[in-house]
């Protein structure tokens, strides 16, 4: 299985997103991908803020990504963009599960390289 170290994220942005929200929104997918045991051949997230006060959740977050070709969406709404952004992730997280199961939740469990190391440097 393979374990996607550095993923691409594109993201754009709508309204008045502040900019703090696009690196944001580009860590919370890379996190949200990092797992998947297929390649990601794109990703892409859209932030949206609307500029009507009353709408009550005025931040928008969409995401689409490819996994091996296969197209992967999510879509959420917030009162502010990091609540967007952090359902959006907890959403797309969801479905890669779905679609893909056990690897995922398998990949997830499995410490990483620094964590291995760090280990055996104490074991010594």
């Amino acid at each position: 299985m393979t374990v996607n170290e550095a993923v691409a994220v594109q993201v754009r942005t709508t309204g008045a997103v502040p900019p703090a929200m696009r690196e944001l929104a580009r860590r919370r997918m890379a996190s949200a991908l990092r797992h998947v045991g297929e390649p990601v051949l794109f990703a892409r997230v859209v932030l949206t803020m609307a500029a009507d006060p009353a709408v009550d959740q005025p931040a928008s977050a969409r995401a689409m990504v490819s996994v091996n070709g296969r197209p992967v969406r999510a879509h959420s709404d917030g009162a502010t963009m990091p609540e967007a952004i952090s359902q959006l992730a907890a959403r797309l997280r969801i479905r890669l599960e779905r679609a893909w199961g056990d690897e995922v939740e398998q990949a997830r469990r499995r410490p990483s390289a620094a964590a291995r190391a760090l280990r055996a440097h104490r074991q010594r």
